[in-house]
């Protein structure tokens, strides 16, 4: 049975004007010729006014996204997916660091869920055909996206927001991580434009950078495939002007970009940022891991099965 005979379609895929009103908007083109960074930076202001605005701020070109009504369990009724629930949750090593800092309880906690969705009878995708359409985790405050890949059938940006809400209540989400990205275009302007000479950097960099709300930078990842993500899950699942992307964060493990999205509820003295440059604020250098995410879940797994005979 097809998502379409079981009502799951974004309605957004049933508008044929939806992708020309967001990527070829004539203002977009006309306003981006007068940017750092273009049209990606273009898209991203865009998303960040119809974040911060409500719907009722007609200084904006109209937002066509709508409010997400997708949930996990609509999903799992179709025979198109796999969805798997059953997997052991662990912190990927890559971001290991970030959840010290952060202070978020780990997977020995309880409250901690991984999740993969898979299409088995996909055949088109020759580039990556073992990857699931999305696999990850999920904590209090905390989406970890470890793979996602663009479908037909559904919108990523819904699939993460239904299989949080699926634990947790929207409004507690705080952060999102996209590890080890590999998209083409993210990973493209991340490393040919934006980790420059030009901004005093070079890819891979030891830093970590906070790129800051209202800069030419965080406005242009935000233009970028997996940015415009990111965006459309918080528009599809908050009330416009009620909460907004406040920092992008980018950094690298072994030169494998990774990305981390804060998220923020505004109020009514919350300030809507201006576009403003301002320079990269950066912390210090991190230890990597050797091990492997794989590797380190496949020791924990068997470390818990000696203790189980054991007992």
């Amino acid at each position: 049975m097809s998502l379409q005979c079981l009502g799951l379609i974004s309605p957004f895929l049933q508008q044929s004007t939806y992708q020309s009103k967001f990527e070829i908007s004539s203002s977009l083109l006309m306003t981006s010729a007068t940017l750092k960074y273009g049209e990606r930076q273009a898209a991203g202001r865009l998303l960040q006014q119809w974040m911060e605005r409500p719907e009722s701020d007609t200084s904006v070109a109209a937002c066509p996204i709508q409010p997400s009504t997708l949930q996990l369990k609509d999903l799992r009724k179709s025979k198109q997916f796999e969805i798997d629930m059953e997997m052991n949750p662990y912190i990927p090593a890559q971001i290991e660091d970030e959840f010290e800092q952060l202070n978020i309880v780990g997977p020995r906690s309880g409250a901690w869920e991984m999740i993969s969705i898979g299409e088995p009878d996909a055949t088109d995708d020759i580039e990556y055909p073992d990857l699931h359409i999305w696999e990850g985790q999920i904590a209090p405050g905390v989406l970890i996206v470890e793979e996602i890949k663009k479908t037909p059938c559904l919108f990523m940006s819904e699939v993460c927001q239904a299989v949080y809400q699926n634990h947790f209540s929207i409004d507690t989400l705080k952060y999102v991580y996209m590890v080890d990205v590999c998209n083409k275009d993210t990973l493209s302007f991340v490393r040919d434009v934006l980790y420059t000479e030009a901004n005093g950097l070079v890819w891979p960099d030891e830093e970590i950078h906070d790129w800051q709300l209202g800069t030419p930078e965080f406005e242009a990842l935000l233009g970028t495939k997996i940015g415009k993500t990111m965006a459309h899950l918080v528009l599809g699942a908050f009330r416009r002007g009620t909460h907004r992307i406040s920092q992008i964060r980018s950094f690298h493990t072994f030169e494998i970009l990774q990305l981390r999205f804060a998220i923020e509820e505004m109020d009514h003295d919350t300030p809507v940022v201006p576009s403003v440059e301002l320079p990269i604020r950066t912390i210090s250098t991190r230890v990597t891991r050797s091990m492997t995410r794989k590797r380190k879940a496949e020791e924990e797994e068997t470390e818990a099965k000696k203790a189980q005979k054991k007992g």
